[in-house]
């Protein structure tokens, strides 16, 4: 986010971001809560407080927190994508999908032509049932950002769910190919020539 139009600029808000990027979320937390105390009066610290804290809160997994400080940021700038980004990958998380597709779509209405929205709602479609629209827009993803490795993924596992094992698979080494030493990738390749095996001797 860019912070200098906001109060006691840049050095708060640098120091706020370097906490989290070293992990220490807590000392983060305790600055923004004190901007949002300090400067309540000032709707650009509000907005930019509360996405931050957001985004913290849904990193470290307390998804009520997460969801309270997102809508406040959404309620201070309902035109911003990318906290209804946040708000959808949150109700992902919670496997909420009807929520989360509401929350994509209001996000791609503002911003089409973001891999990222496009990603979340295309897996968030696949859950929910939808699997060709799903699949659509993973595929609009990776048309828009074919290196994304999350975007590969999420077609590997996609394609994995659907028993197509060789597209599965494909996406899976692509994402390898693009990242050779990605954990994930290669967790998720393993999981696929597993699924694999295991399908083949049940058919046996």
């Amino acid at each position: 986010m860019d912070d200098e139009t906001v109060p006691e600029k840049p050095t708060i808000w640098k120091e706020a971001k370097n906490y989290i990027e070293q992990g220490n979320y807590d000392q983060a937390i305790e600055i923004y809560k004190y901007l949002l105390i300090r400067y309540g009066n000032n709707s650009i610290v509000v907005e930019r407080a509360n996405a931050n804290l957001g985004d913290i809160y849904l990193t470290i997994k307390q998804l009520d927190l997460a969801e309270s400080y997102i809508n406040k940021a959404i309620n201070c700038n309902p035109k911003k994508p990318d906290y209804h980004y946040l708000l959808g990958f949150l109700y992902s998380k919670q496997s909420q999908w009807g929520k989360a597709i509401r929350e994509f779509e209001v996000a791609i209405d503002k911003n089409p032509h973001n891999a990222e929205f496009l990603r979340g709602l295309g897996w968030a479609e696949f859950n929910a049932g939808d699997r060709f629209r799903g699949m659509e827009c993973l595929k609009e993803a990776k048309e828009l950002d074919h290196s994304d490795i999350n975007i590969l993924l999420d077609l590997a596992n996609a394609h994995l769910l659907n028993l197509d094992f060789v597209e599965a698979k494909q996406y899976a080494q692509e994402a390898l190919h693009f990242d050779h030493g990605n954990a994930l990738a290669q967790k998720v390749f393993d999981k696929i020539c597993q699924f694999q095996r295991d399908y083949r001797k049940g058919k046996s």
